[in-house]
C-alpha cells in the first residue's frame, strides 16, 4: 500500500479516536422520566429573599414555599460537620464577619444576624422540616478542599425526606461520589462561561468545564447552566444530541425569563422579581 494512504488512514483513524473520546466525555447518560416533573416550577435563587428577608434564611424559604415556587439553595459543612445553608465560604458579605463558615459551629453560625434580620444560619435539616415536600428543591453542594465528606453528609441528611429534589455542583467529583453512593439522586452540573474570565483563559480544566467534557464523572440528568451561555458549543451539542433539560442562572427580570424559555432553557432559577402566572 502507498505511504501516503497508510498516513491518510492512520490520520482518519485518529480522528475517529478523538471523536468517540470527545462523545464518551460529553455524553450526559440516559434520560430519566423522573426528571421532567421539575422543569414546570420556577426556582427561587437563595429562596425569595428581598429588602427584609435575607437570602438562603428561613424567612425566604418561607416566602417561596407558601407562593408555590422551587427554591434554590447552597450547602457547606459547618465547623462541627453539620450541613447549613450559605452560599459563600466566607462571612463578609452576608453576615459582616471576616471568617470563613467552616471555622464555626452549627450552632455559633445560628446565632449569626443574616443581613441585619432576625434570622440566622439556618442548618440544612431545619430547611428541610419546613419546606416537608411542599415544593421540590434544588440543591447546590459547595465543596472545596477544607469541605471534603460534604457529598456523603448530603446523602446521610436526605435519607428518609419525601419530598422532590435533585442535587447541582459545580465540582463533579461532589457529583461522582452522590453518584457513587446514591444513583438514584437527579444530579446536574453547573456551568458557566469560564473562558470569558481573564484568570481562566488558556486552561484546559476550565475549558474541559465550559464545555462539558466532564460529563462522563457525573452523567448528569440536567445541565445548570448561565443564562447568556446559551451559544456555547458544549451545551448545543448535548441539548440537541441528547435532549438533557436545561436549567438557567440566574434570571432577574421577566424579559430575561422570556429570553431564557426562548433559547432553549427549560426551567429558571430567578431573583429579584416576581414572575408572571
Amino acid at each position: 500500500m502507498h505511504p501516503i494512504f497508510i498516513v491518510l488512514i492512520v490520520l482518519l483513524a485518529l480522528v475517529l479516536v478523538a471523536l468517540l473520546l470527545m462523545l464518551y466525555m460529553i455524553y450526559p447518560g440516559k434520560k430519566r422520566p423522573e426528571m421532567e416533573k421539575f422543569k414546570s416550577y420556577r426556582y427561587a435563587h437563595r429562596g425569595l429573599h428581598d429588602d427584609t428577608k435575607a437570602e438562603n434564611s428561613m424567612s425566604a424559604f418561607a416566602a417561596a414555599k407558601e407562593k408555590g415556587y422551587g427554591i434554590e439553595l447552597d450547602v457547606r459543612l459547618s465547623k462541627d460537620g453539620e450541613l447549613v445553608v450559605f452560599h459563600d465560604d466566607n462571612l463578609t458579605r452576608v453576615v459582616g464577619i471576616d471568617g470563613k463558615v467552616i471555622d464555626y459551629t452549627a450552632e455559633e453560625l445560628s446565632k449569626m444576624s443574616l443581613s441585619g434580620t432576625a434570622d440566622g444560619v439556618p442548618t440544612f435539616r431545619r430547611v428541610l422540616d419546613l419546606i416537608d415536600g411542599a415544593v421540590p428543591l434544588i440543591i447546590e453542594v459547595k465543596m472545596h478542599g477544607e469541605e471534603k465528606g460534604i457529598s456523603e453528609k448530603l446523602v446521610e441528611v436526605l435519607e428518609g425526606y419525601k419530598g422532590d429534589y435533585v442535587v447541582e455542583s459545580f465540582n463533579p467529583i461532589a457529583l461522582k461520589i452522590i453518584r457513587k453512593l446514591r444513583p438514584d439522586i437527579l444530579r446536574g452540573i453547573l456551568a458557566a462561561e469560564y473562558l470569558k474570565e481573564e484568570k481562566h483563559k488558556g486552561k484546559i480544566l476550565y475549558t474541559l468545564l465550559q464545555h462539558l467534557m466532564l460529563n462522563f464523572m457525573v452523567r448528569p440528568d440536567f445541565i445548570a447552566y448561565e443564562k447568556n451561555g446559551y451559544k456555547v458549543k458544549g451545551l448545543r451539542f448535548v441539548r440537541r444530541s441528547f435532549g438533557t433539560a436545561l436549567v438557567a442562572w440566574t434570571i432577574k427580570s421577566q424579559d430575561e425569563e422570556k429570553a431564557a424559555i426562548s433559547h432553549g432553557f427549560d426551567a429558571v432559577i430567578f431573583e429579584g422579581y416576581i414572575p408572571e402566572e
